[in-house]
């Protein structure tokens, strides 16, 4: 049976946050810390995706047990909201992704590594993994103040401190890692961070950069979400 997508609106805004919520729930036990969900998450949240429904610019879809919203333009799309319930990812989960790809040129999709329905949407549908976070807790050491959008850097390693997203509560600013060379020069970046109250480190890999994915294992990261690109022709 066809599922049936059509356009999201502020009438689904109840349902929607709440089954976020839920998977926001099921989320947390894989990474404790970094998707510790913080207190008024599904308020918060609910505000955010009001906004994207009156957003002209974002492709907001939903079918009878599931939803999308996708940012960008017909070049390039990404899908970090979705839910669906379980047991319909099969079906109405590809028509929400296949309903994104069908108009964007490249669609980058978000896939916890947890959720095995989603990434076997992904695959549905023909999109390819090009990028791996991973995730280490940190020491919790704080002794030089929190401190949001910091730039840090040592030699062989550069990052900065972000903020966690709203709807998440790590207990401080999360060390988002770019560029890393050794694990000495990472272990460094990670005790500057830490003392400025960083609880989570977060380092990305190329999906085809087994040198740092080695490198972050021999760290004791852990992998922790996936980014999912379209194929090109």
């Amino acid at each position: 049976m066809t599922a049936d997508v059509r356009p999201l609106t502020h009438d689904d805004l109840d349902w929607v946050a709440g089954l976020t919520a839920v998977r926001r729930e099921s989320l947390a036990p894989h990474a404790p810390r970094f998707w510790r969900p913080a207190a008024g998450a599904t308020a918060k949240h609910r505000t955010f995706l009001g906004r994207l429904v009156d957003d002209p610019a974002a492709l907001t879809l939903r079918t009878e047990h599931g939803y999308l919203m996708a940012l960008g333009d017909d070049t390039r799309r990404v899908v970090d909201d979705m839910a669906v319930a379980e047991g319909h990812w099969v079906d109405e989960g590809v028509a929400l992704l296949q309903a994104v790809v069908e108009q964007a040129a490249t669609v980058r999709f978000v896939v916890p590594v947890a959720e095995a329905e989603r990434r076997a949407t992904a695959e549905a549908v023909r999109l390819r993994p090009v990028e791996t976070w991973w995730h280490r807790d940190l020491p919790l050491v704080q002794v030089r103040g929190e401190g949001d959008r910091v730039e840090l850097s040592t030699a062989g390693a550069r990052g900065r401190l972000v903020p966690a997203p709203p709807v998440y509560d790590p207990g401080g600013p999360v060390l988002l890692v770019a560029d890393v060379e050794t694990g000495a020069a990472l272990g460094l970046l990670e005790d500057e961070a830490a003392e400025r109250g960083a609880t989570v480190s977060v380092v990305t890999q190329r999906a085809d950069d087994l040198m740092r994915e080695l490198l972050l294992v021999e760290a004791g990261y852990v992998r922790t979400t996936a980014f999912f690109e379209t194929i090109d022709a």
